[in-house]
């Protein structure tokens, strides 16, 4: 007689000390970030309308003068960044550049936020 649990019983859940959970971390702070980062500007814009100089930014034409280059490097810098730390793998604990990448994120869209109310502030 064959006494053995079945074979397609569902495995078991990861240990809170396993390699499993700080990859799952990084991954869900980076998804996080990048989810976060629409509303963050959507926000900032507001924000920066609600003042003086920004509503005489947009009533005047007034408004700061920031290169578009610069935008767009924070953009793509960010976006590389997001890629590197969702694409840490579930077998190994995270690398110290993959941490890293997820503070690289963080600190490009804070760039391009503020960025964005320099522009307002004019």
């Amino acid at each position: 007689m064959n006494d053995q649990a079945p074979t397609s019983a569902p495995a078991p859940a990861p240990a809170p000390g396993s390699p499993f959970v700080p990859a799952r971390t990084l991954r869900r702070c980076a998804l996080w970030a990048g989810l976060l980062f629409l509303p963050a500007t959507l926000l900032g814009v507001v924000l920066a309308l609600a003042s003086e100089s920004g509503t005489r930014c947009v009533v005047r034409g007034t408004c700061g003068e920031v290169p578009g280059w610069l935008y767009a490097a924070t953009l793509a810098v960010a976006g590389g960044a997001l890629v590197r730390a969702l694409t840490v793998p579930d077998g190994a604990p995270p690398t110290r550049a993959r941490w890293a990448a997820l503070w690289t994120l963080i600190g490009a869209e804070t760039l391009f936020l503020g960025l964005v109310m320099a522009y307002f502030a004019g």
